[in-house]
C-alpha cells in the first residue's frame, strides 16, 4: 500500500497550490520533532511523510506523475477488492446470479463492472471455464 499524499496533508485532489502549502505548514508545525519530544519517533515519521507529500505535490511535474500513478494504483486495488468479493461470495444459484449482499459496498463503477462480469459468465461455454479456473 502506498501513502496517499493528499490524505497525509488532509486535502482534496483538486487542491490549489496555496491550499497545499497551507496544509503543509500547518502539519509541519504540528508534527515538528522539536515540538513533540515525548513522541519523537512518531513525530519524525509524520514529519518525514508530510515533507515527502509536500515535495511531490508542490511541483507540477511530480504532482502530475504522482496523480497518474495513484489513479493506476487505485484502479488495481479496486479490481483486487472486486475479485476478493467474488471469490468469497460462494452463494451462486443455478443461473450463475450472484448474491447482491455486497452491492452496498461497491461504487457505481464497481457495480457496473460486476454487472458486466455477470453478463459475461452467462454466455454459453464461459461458466464452465470459470468453474474450472475457480
Amino acid at each position: 500500500m502506498i501513502d496517499n499524499h493528499y490524505d497525509i496533508l488532509g486535502i482534496k485532489r483538486d487542491a490549489k497550490q496555496h491550499q497545499i502549502k497551507k496544509a503543509y505548514h500547518k502539519l509541519a508545525l504540528k508534527w515538528h520533532p522539536d515540538k513533540n519530544r515525548e513522541q519523537r519517533a512518531f513525530a519524525l515519521d509524520q514529519f518525514h511523510r508530510i515533507n515527502e507529500a509536500y515535495h511531490t505535490l508542490s511541483k507540477l511535474e511530480l504532482k502530475l506523475l504522482y496523480d497518474h500513478q495513484l489513479s493506476q494504483y487505485e484502479s488495481i486495488e479496486s479490481i483486487k477488492n472486486l475479485i476478493n468479493l467474488l471469490r468469497h461470495n460462494d452463494s451462486m444459484d443455478q443461473n450463475n446470479d450472484f448474491d447482491y449482499s455486497y452491492d452496498n459496498l461497491l461504487s457505481e463503477e464497481e457495480q457496473e463492472l460486476l454487472r458486466q462480469f455477470k453478463r459475461r459468465i452467462n454466455e454459453p461455454g464461459i461458466s464452465k471455464k470459470i468453474r474450472k479456473f475457480h
